[in-house]
């Protein structure tokens, strides 16, 4: 028992000196907790809706003034079917609705008119919300509400209602979850390699090795640099391999330039090893780049769109979402491969990452030569 007791005095004394380690240990859990509780949301608040009128009556303004009047509809009026596929393709929009001519006119005949609803279907749990959101038109108030009758001439209690909405889901047709989470797993899957072997510096700072390094006439940059390229390459063919397999085994969506995907892809693997630089420069342990590897890798689960849609997160953590590599990479991937869009359309997905890489490769520079001098 003497023995038990000294080795457990042993640990408690390695413990208490490494305050890094308590920090890890007692604070990781507790942020971890506050972070599910406001993130784990699969239903948004706010839905925008594009609306475009062709019949510009008083009973077209009805059915906009009934959207407006739902608390989580915002409408904004365009003008023509192309430019609600260009909202919903480059996210401005969750779903768009058409107005047709001649409305009025058969809802004074008592006749049903057919609404054209687009839905962006990308992320089916907002696909669906936006569905939902959409039946405010089919409603027994909105049918009240474009009722006329003529007290004279009174029409049957039971008739059609005057709205009928025509959904056309677009970029996802079959609200599949697959076909929405593979792009993101992709990342996640890249994510995991890039970080565990881009945290190797830590490993020559543990053995003592790394002042060996230090003495030869590398310049802090050569060091890096030398470090994070073999396993750019590595974690690059990573990527080209896990794509290829969900292509072939779980038919991913390609719909978009493949040489753009791969760009985001290479980005993607630049900016993540840049940061596991940083994190091995901040480092002194593996156990400490190991549990900071863990909180970044939760982190991007929760908050970068891969599960979870950033707009149903409290509005003073979205900029957490927008500071994290990851979130840029799920809305340039998806936007490519499951929208076709161009590179020109995920140009700000592009410049985000190459600022992430740059930001993170100079901090590690500047500590590490903090750490020499």
């Amino acid at each position: 028992m003497r023995e038990l007791s000294a080795v457990i005095r042993k640990e408690l004394i390695h413990i208490r000196r490494d305050p890094r380690l308590v920090a890890y240990v007692v604070g990781l859990p507790a942020i971890l907790l506050l972070l599910f509780g406001f993130a784990l949301r699969l239903t948004i608040d706010e839905l925008t809706v594009a609306v475009w009128d062709q019949d510009q009556t008083f009973f077209s303004l009805q059915v906009k003034d009934r959207l407006r009047e739902d608390p989580r509809l915002t409408v904004v009026e365009v003008g023509s079917e192309e430019a609600i596929s260009d909202m919903l393709r480059h996210g401005r929009a969750h779903l768009g609705v058409q107005i047709p001519k001649g409305f009025s006119r058969r809802v004074s005949d008592g006749e049903q008119t057919a609404f054209p609803l687009f839905v962006d279907g990308t992320m089916p749990t907002i696909a669906q919300a936006a569905r939902h959101g959409a039946t405010v038109l089919t409603s027994e108030e909105e049918m009240e509400a474009l009722q006329v009758d003529d007290p004279e001439n009174p029409r049957p209690a039971a008739r059609k209602l005057p709205i009928k909405l025509e959904e056309r889901i677009l970029f996802n047709p079959h609200l599949k979850d697959s076909d929405f989470f593979l792009p993101g797993t992709m990342g996640i899957v890249i994510m995991l390699v890039s970080l565990t072997l881009a945290t190797g510096l830590v490993r020559e700072k543990e053995e003592q090795t790394i002042e060996q390094l230090w003495a030869t006439p590398l310049s802090r940059f050569a060091l890096i640099g030398g470090k994070v390229i073999p396993y750019a390459a590595i974690t690059t063919l990573d990527f080209v391999m896990v794509a290829a397999l969900g292509r072939l085994i779980f038919d991913m969506p390609f719909r978009g330039s493949v040489p753009v995907v791969f760009g985001l892809g290479v980005g993607f693997v630049l900016s993540l090893l840049a940061l596991g630089s940083l994190i091995s420069a901040v480092s002194e342990r593996q156990i400490q780049a190991h549990f900071t590897n863990v909180f970044y890798f939760t982190l991007c689960i929760l908050l970068s769109g891969f599960v979870f849609p950033i707009e149903a997160m409290p509005r003073w953590l979205q900029p957490v979402s927008w500071s994290l590599p990851m979130t840029f990479y799920n809305e340039g991937v998806r936007a490519v491969m499951l929208k076709g869009n161009t590179a020109a359309d995920v140009l700000n997905d592009f410049l985000a990452l190459g600022a992430f890489i740059v930001g993170f490769g100079a901090l590690s520079v500047i500590l590490l030569r903090k750490q020499v001098a």
